[in-house]
């Protein structure tokens, strides 16, 4: 059975593989930005790992969202966000504040996501009371998605991890709240599109990753790296158009508006 915002369809890959292969390419991609961008390459590689944790938090929400989250699908994304931006401004001012060395941070911000995740799912639970079997763990889930993406995305950004540098480059300048909204679109939008009566895993999935690319087109764009550029806006046209196929082929009828009349009949 397929659903839409309620009940399960078949998965394509287990919930774990995906989340596991997009979070190791996020924590991954935060230290290549850091090492290779003094040759050009922070945005470029940077970038494209950390779309990976876009994917991997876009597929929790649709995994959450099956047991009836409804209009709750768009909150649960920008909530992913909200603990993200808490435990990745945390895991870059922790080590400055306690002399440890700067290139842990991806390390704790892992583990402050999945700590602030665990709480916040926790307290849906009791008190909120929402009667979701899953929900402690797809908070943490969410939480260390949005955590990794956000990171990731303004490392490639600003190049370096270091403290300094990082809060001159990404929250000095409010480049943070560009993080929020784009990388919490990527997570939240691509359920939010596809579920339905006919939602298929292989679809949400391939807008994910159309989603994630073109969140690392925006910070491209916003820092004017025209390879990345480039190279990101090829990838996602070339995703985007693969998912609108699909969705005409899976598509149960296509109805074309038609011209809008230049004049009143008479």
């Amino acid at each position: 059975m397929s659903h839409g915002g309620g009940g399960h369809a078949s998965e394509l890959y287990p919930e774990e593989q995906i989340f596991a292969v997009g979070i190791a390419l996020a924590f991954i991609g935060c230290y290549l930005a850091n090492f290779l961008a003094p040759y050009g390459l922070g945005m470029l590689l940077g970038g494209l790992f950390a779309s990976a944790a876009c994917v991997a938090g876009a597929n929790t929400v649709r995994k959450v969202a099956a047991y009836g989250l409804g209009t709750g699908v768009p909150s649960i994304g920008m909530v992913s966000l909200g603990m993200g931006t808490l435990a990745a401004v945390a895991g870059i001012l922790i080590p400055d504040y306690f002399n440890l060395p700067y290139l842990v941070a991806p390390v704790i911000t892992l583990i402050v996501s999945a700590v602030i995740g665990y709480v916040v799912g926790k307290l849906t639970v009791n008190p909120v009371g929402m009667k979701i079997p899953i929900m402690v763990r797809s908070m943490t889930f969410l939480s260390i998605a949005g955590a990794m993406a956000l990171l990731g995305f303004t490392i490639a950004y600003v190049g370096s991890m270091e403290p300094r540098a990082y809060i001159d480059g990404a929250l000095n300048n409010g480049l943070m709240a560009l993080a929020f909204i784009a990388a919490g679109m990527a997570i939240l939008h691509p359920f939010n599109a596809c579920l339905g009566p006919n939602e298929s895993h292989k679809r949400t999935l391939t807008l994910a990753v159309a989603c994630g690319l073109l969140t690392w087109f925006i910070f491209s764009a916003v820092r004017l790296d025209l390879i990345s550029m480039i190279v990101s806006i090829v990838l996602w046209a070339i995703v985007y158009v693969k998912f609108v196929k699909m969705s005409l082929k899976d598509a149960c009828a296509v109805l074309h508006v038609p011209e809008i009349p230049k004049k009143e009949e008479e």
